[in-house]
């Protein structure tokens, strides 16, 4: 049952709580993590949370990333869950998530679905990608039809439609995907993501961002050794070309969006 909304900064905080124990975890395995995304610009942009924020965005190398998942199930302190599609089998994407119990996102969107909602610090693995173009294009392809397969059969609802046009059209080919599971679905995505970490590929990718295949494809030496950053008081893990990276995804990272943009994504509250 919901109680009551939670006030932006005091989520701000909680996330920060669970990124703390996120990064006790790493210290103490040895695990390599960097400030990704959103949280990057905060930490370049305003020493911290951007101001309306709402989330956390971390990311690992596959093999740190495997590590963390591993140790992580026994490491946590029992505030939090770590949830992957393995932990939570209605979780229908392909990275991590340390969860704050007692806590619940609101998206009308997925209320249908049955995973943990709590909020949470995200976990990006960054995968090795290939060099040749056209390989490239092979695999942005091939996880585009696979995430398309998941959209479809978890029957997301951001409009339903005329005279519930698009939902009922949504329920019809639910059952026609009836025969393919998730977990095979979230196996095969994964496989495809994981296809070339043997190679000698000097690219990785974080293929399981909601930005494009293409725009996430950076040089591993991006990330390479850690720099440290003030984050809300911290001294925090940011790749070593953060300038490069940030430009990459973003053009000028330091203008602000404009006003009606500077807002939060999701309401959250406790339960």
């Amino acid at each position: 049952m919901i109680v009551e909304k939670i006030d932006l900064r005091k989520l701000q905080l909680m996330q920060l709580e669970a990124l703390m124990e996120v990064d006790r975890v790493c210290r103490k395995q040895g695990i390599t993590y960097y400030l990704i995304g959103g949280s990057l610009i905060g930490a370049v942009r305003h020493q911290g949370f951007v101001p309306w924020d709402d989330d956390i965005d971390i990311a690992m190398m596959r093999a740190d990333f495997d590590r963390f998942v591993q140790e992580g199930k026994g490491e946590l302190d029992g505030r939090y869950f770590l949830q992957t599609p393995r932990t939570d089998s209605f979780f229908y994407q392909s990275m991590a998530r340390v969860c704050i119990m007692g806590t619940y996102v609101k998206e009308s969107y997925s209320e249908h679905l049955k995973f943990n909602k709590s909020a949470y610090v995200d976990i990006f693995p960054l995968d090795q990608v290939p060099e040749d173009p056209e390989q490239q294009r092979k695999q942005a392809k091939e996880i585009r039809r696979i995430d398309q397969l998941i959209f479809l059969k978890s029957g997301y609802v951001y409009n339903k439609g005329f005279i519930y046009s698009k939902w009922i059209g949504k329920k019809i080919v639910q059952k026609v995907l009836l025969p393919l599971s998730f977990s095979f679905l979230m196996d095969k995505r994964e496989k495809t993501m994981r296809r070339y970490e043997e190679s000698q590929s000097s690219l990785v990718c974080s293929t399981a961002s909601r930005y494009s295949y293409e725009k996430q494809i950076h040089p591993a030496s991006r990330f390479g050794v850690p720099v440290w950053m003030e984050f809300e008081g911290k001294q925090l893990p940011v790749p070593a070309d953060w300038d490069g990276y940030l430009k990459q995804l973003y053009g000028n990272y330091m203008e602000l969006p404009p006003v009606d943009k500077r807002k939060p994504e999701h309401h959250v509250y406790f339960l």
